[in-house]
């Protein structure tokens, strides 16, 4: 699959912390465009550059090639996919099927990440509920990838960048990640449960291009 690089892109920023799995999404997107990106890094406990940029403290926030601020992951990744339809389409040009694919990104962020976040934000709570009712999601994302090698398809979509970044981390994860929302993640995803399909599409998904990235220290020059 070729790749187009827009020769404004390399004037986008995007602000991020480290190991985000929302910033991940926009990134996706920007490899898969074939788009570069200044990557600026922010300290997790200090994020007033962030606030000063944007009106909120949450990551993603890419300042666009015309002077646009945006923030949220997937309004970011529809609009990368807006912008520049090709090469790779995101979302489907058949309304019906754009619908679906976006019915799945509103249940996986509005329904599915109430759970692992609860547990996150709670971990001396009741915690049995909300892990089974996270640990219940899995088979049906496996269920979907039953004979396509991604949710919706055979070529990346919105809904794999939606949902990949989250569920890696039923198969692996990274050793210098301590956050606590990813912990619960691995912890309560899917222990000793039988996926026959997942785990190849988390490897489809780890082989795709991410953002060519041009990193700065944490809140550097904001």
């Amino acid at each position: 699959m070729g790749l187009w690089c827009g020769t404004l892109a390399a004037t986008m920023r995007l602000h991020a912390i480290p190991h985000s799995t929302n910033v991940d999404r926009v990134l996706l997107a920007l490899g898969l465009k074939g788009l570069e990106v200044e990557l600026i890094q922010h300290d997790p406990a200090d994020r007033s550059g962030l606030v000063a940029l944007s009106g909120q403290a949450l990551v993603p926030v890419l300042e666009t090639d015309e002077g646009e601020v945006l923030v949220d992951s997937m309004p970011i990744v529809a609009w990368i996919d807006a912008r520049w339809p090709q090469p790779a389409p995101l979302y489907p040009a058949d309304p019906v099927e754009r619908a679906r694919v976006q019915a799945f990104i509103d249940v996986f962020n509005l329904v599915w990440k109430v759970a692992p976040n609860a547990l996150a934000d709670d971990p001396g709570g009741d915690r049995t509920a909300l892990a089974a009712r996270l640990r219940g999601f899995t088979p049906m994302f496996d269920g979907l990838l039953a004979g396509r090698d991604f949710l919706f398809g055979d070529a990346p979509g919105a809904a794999d960048l939606c949902a990949y970044p989250f569920l890696k981390y039923a198969m692996s994860s990274d050793p210098d990640d301590d956050d606590l929302f990813h912990g619960v993640l691995i912890e309560h995803l899917a222990p000793g449960a039988a996926l026959p399909n997942l785990p190849g599409w988390i490897d489809r998904m780890a082989s795709l291009p991410m953002a060519a990235q041009a990193f700065r220290p944490p809140a550097a020059n904001l």
